[in-house]
């Protein structure tokens, strides 16, 4: 009974899981506000939509380099420098972007936002791993993402409006909102201070046993973690991520066609402008966040993954059928809701399996099976439209998800690793 009390007790909302959530929906809004206006800033300009797919891959090729390279420097030398740093330079990158018209210089800015942007979301996710009680581990994270779902619903209604006819001076203005936003992350992430506590704490705990009379070693072991063994790791990472990120690769690969092409398609066949299927989408994503982690705590990550991801297969494939706007906007909740319950539960999964001492390899994994699902998905859904039509974008990521949901089931599901760890 003490026990259970003890654990109703354990707070989410700690001052340093509420300044990471702050400074994660910052970098959100930044993406989000970026993603409406970057096509239409390249036409004003004068650009070609081959600049827009090279800003897009640039940006995405460098958060992907950079995330395995930041997770294991955090693991060895903190994580708070690298979010300040992170969210320092989406700032000065964001800020820069709308500065000049020169296709050339937008790639490299485009290139410092990446960056930041990679160093940041891998950073914010292992603070808030770090500073959530374990108890409360898949709820706390599925809450730390609602600022990303706000983002999400606000973003580009926000993006559009700023936009206005799109004269340049309005583009600049929509570029140093997004500037003031991450500069508030910056800020934010600057207020962190769990990781110097917990460093001072281990001097105090050093001189207090040094005045005892205990051995140098003993201190040392006495102040910080107990000194065990890490498990081996391939690239950085844990073996214990590599089936689990199999999984969302696939499942990344094919929700990319819906959002990169649910816009195109949804104009193109007369349905209309699908911006209340997103507001009805993110509001899913919202509900889910807020009760599914609950569920994954006490009942592990298959209870939520397989029915969600069912879920999300079975829209995919009723989604080419529709033909009218409240029909889409109807499905948009039902779909939020399975994607808010898949996300944070992947991301919470990982933290577990991997050591407490490399969470921040652990979140890179996981931004990186995103990066590069995103990234051959969107090729993959392209080369699909070239030759067949929407329908069949959806369609084949039904089969992408269907497929990341059989590696699921038979390499990284609980049972599985549970099994493994009994045998």
């Amino acid at each position: 009974m003490k026990q259970a009390v003890a654990k109703r007790k354990e707070r989410i909302f700690s001052k340093d899981f509420t300044l990471v959530m702050t400074a994660g929906t910052g970098t959100a809004f930044m993406n989000h506000l970026f993603a409406v206006a970057l096509a239409l800033h390249i036409e004003a300009i004068g650009g070609l939509q081959l600049h827009v797919g090279i800003l897009g891959m640039v940006y995405s090729l460098v958060a992907l380099v950079i995330r395995p390279m930041s997770g294991v420097l955090s693991d060895k030398y903190g994580r708070v420098k690298q979010l300040i740093v992170g969210a320092f330079l989406c700032t000065v990158g964001t800020f820069l972007y709308g500065t000049t018209a020169l296709v050339s210089l937008l790639i490299v800015f485009r290139a410092i936002q990446g960056i930041g942007f990679g160093m940041h979301s891998t950073m914010a996710g292992a603070v808030a791993a770090d500073v959530l009680p374990k108890s409360r581990l898949a709820e706390g994270i599925g809450i730390f993402g609602l600022g990303a779902t706000i983002a999400m619903a606000v973003g580009p209604g926000l993006g559009i409006f700023v936009m206005g006819e799109g004269e340049l001076h309005n583009f600049r203005n929509l570029f140093f909102l997004a500037a003031g936003m991450c500069a508030v992350s910056t800020i934010a992430n600057s207020f962190i201070s769990y990781e110097r506590k917990r460093k001072k704490a281990a001097r105090t705990a050093s001189l207090q046993a040094g005045a005892s009379g205990q051995s140098k070693a003993a201190a040392t072991t006495t102040s910080s973690v107990p000194d065990e063994p890490l498990p081996k790791t391939f690239l950085g990472f844990e073996y214990a991520v590599f089936k689990p990120i199999a999984a969302m690769t696939l499942i990344f690969m094919g929700m990319a066609g819906k959002t990169l092409f649910l816009p195109a398609y949804a104009i193109s066949t007369g349905i209309g402008n699908p911006s209340l299927y997103f507001i009805f989408s993110a509001a899913g994503v919202f509900v889910s966040r807020m009760l599914m982690g609950k569920v994954v705590d006490r009942r592990g990550s298959d209870f939520v993954l397989i029915p969600g991801l069912i879920a999300l297969i079975a829209g995919y494939i009723i989604l080419p059928f529709l033909t009218t706007l409240p029909a889409l906007v109807a499905l948009g909740f039902p779909l939020g809701l399975a994607q808010g319950a898949v996300n944070p539960t992947f991301n919470s999964l990982i933290f577990k399996r991997c050591s407490a001492a490399r969470r921040g390899t652990a979140s890179g994994a996981f931004f990186t099976s995103i990066d590069i699902g995103f990234a051959v998905g969107s090729l993959l859904h392209g080369a699909l439209i070239d030759v067949f039509d929407f329908r069949f974008v959806f369609w084949a990521g039904a089969v992408l998800m269907a497929l990341g949901l059989l590696v699921y089931i038979f390499f990284a599901s609980d049972k599985r690793y549970n099994a493994k760890l009994r045998g």
